[in-house]
């Protein structure tokens, strides 16, 4: 399950650190994994995944998002033994402006350089492409689900060490 925590104008509360808690309790039972994706949040993702001392709870990386926010952070590494998941996607533009979820290698995020951290991490999951059509929309649906499947196994190729 992928969560998105509080933004950055949102701190934590004690209520809300019970909250996330409750839910750990919940997933441990369950055997479910709690992946929080990297918004403009870090300081609530830092502090929860901090205080939240459980193997159920980690983060969903999501590129864009780090290099929106947080270009400066070496978030795989602060989180490397808490990647659960991944949210990938690229950049068509200007870094700190709003751009939809476009193709990996149709913007400037350098993928072997993200993937390369990936693969450091220790990750082993799926390779999971986070994108919208919206730019896309001269392809059918079909041609549309097999650029993402070339992009994703391309993706692949760069996560091995």
């Amino acid at each position: 399950m992928v969560v998105h925590l509080p933004d950055e104008k949102k701190p934590h509360t004690p209520l809300g650190l019970e909250r996330i808690k409750r839910m750990v309790d919940k997933a441990e039972r369950l055997n479910v994994n709690i992946a929080l994706e990297n918004l403009w949040n870090l300081t609530n993702l830092s502090c929860v995944l901090e205080q939240a001392d459980s193997t159920r709870i980690g983060l969903c990386y999501d590129c864009r998002h780090h290099y929106r926010y947080y270009p400066d952070k070496d978030l795989l590494s602060m989180y490397a033994s808490r990647l659960m998941a991944l949210h990938l996607h690229d950049i068509n533009g200007v870094v700190g402006h709003y751009q939809p979820h476009s193709l990996p290698f149709d913007g400037i995020i350098d993928w072997s350089i993200a993937m390369n951290e990936v693969a450091k991490s220790g990750y082993c999951g799926a390779t999971a492409i986070e994108v919208m059509n919206w730019e896309y929309s001269d392809l059918t649906a079909e041609e549309f689900l097999c650029k993402v499947f070339t992009q994703a196994k391309k993706l692949d190729e760069l996560r091995i060490v």
